[in-house]
């Protein structure tokens, strides 16, 4: 079955299902989806969603970029959303939001590039910092957590603006639930490199003449994923919980025994 589901509008649409565990069964396909914004969905991605069966859809975007990109009326999903990112995370969003001259068309790397950001602040080093904060305390991902045990909110999809980097934690925070192995995880979320890269190479090439050499760099890393992203998730879930069986216990409460439950309903 193809991970990657091809819609006109969106760039990331994926299928989470496939994926190995440690003990050898894999995750059921057409209950886990992830994807950037769904604002461009045209009439005939949504009559191709309908046939997803998703009943439940979690964003992780802010007021501002919901009010900007608003989510389309989605027959039969229910629309939750929770910002992923809180007030005292460093984050470019943020400084998106907050930024005089953003507006409300267009992709917000370009306001990004007209707020001056990438003239003031290193994307990589913004990312590494706020990877390392989103894995605790997160309203949005407890809603994921208690959403995703009870099967009657299945199919679920959960997205952000690009669907890398909030969704990207997400979907990892879910995989490592189900007992699937960190080189395994880190699979599917190096997969955007591959799903974006037509965009990716898109904006790049609009770009290039309106922002130094630097500059050009410094938008290559808030346009892809890194390994060593998603390497400081699992790094600091285990300097704060030693494993991944505390974690899931206090920051969600799911327990050993919920765990084998979500296992059972969502493994083959």
């Amino acid at each position: 079955m193809c991970r990657v589901i091809p819609f006109e509008g969106t760039n990331n649409f994926r299928d989470m299902g496939g994926y190995r565990t440690a003990d050898g069964r894999q995750v059921k396909y057409s209950l886990f989806f992830r994807s950037d914004e769904l604002t461009g969905l045209t009439e005939q991605d949504i009559s191709t969603f309908r046939d997803l069966n998703i009943k439940t859809i979690i964003d992780y975007r802010d007021d501002f970029e919901a009010q900007k990109k608003p989510d389309p009326v989605l027959p039969g999903a229910t629309n939750i959303r929770i910002s992923a990112i809180q007030a005292d995370q460093a984050s470019p969003i943020n400084i998106l939001g907050n930024a005089d001259n953003a507006s409300h068309s267009g992709n917000f790397i370009f306001d990004l590039v007209k707020s001056g950001y990438f003239k003031q602040f290193r994307a990589d080093t913004m990312m590494m910092e706020l990877y390392t904060k989103l894995p605790f305390g997160n309203p949005s991902y407890k809603r994921l957590m208690d959403m995703i045990q009870d099967p009657e909110n299945l199919g679920l999809l959960h997205h952000c603006t690009a669907g890398k980097d909030r969704t990207g934690v997400g979907a990892a925070l879910i995989l490592l639930a189900l007992g699937v192995q960190e080189e395994t995880v880190m699979e599917d979320y190096l997969l955007t490199n591959e799903t974006m890269k037509g965009f990716s190479i898109n904006i790049l090439s609009q770009l290039a003449e309106h922002v130094n050499d630097a500059e050009l760099q410094n938008i290559k890393h808030m346009l892809g994923v890194k390994e060593e992203f998603m390497a400081a998730v699992f790094g600091s879930i285990k300097d704060r919980y030693g494993q991944y069986d505390a974690y899931f216990a206090e920051e969600f409460s799911l327990t050993k025994q919920k765990r084998e439950a979500l296992q059972r309903m969502c493994l083959e």
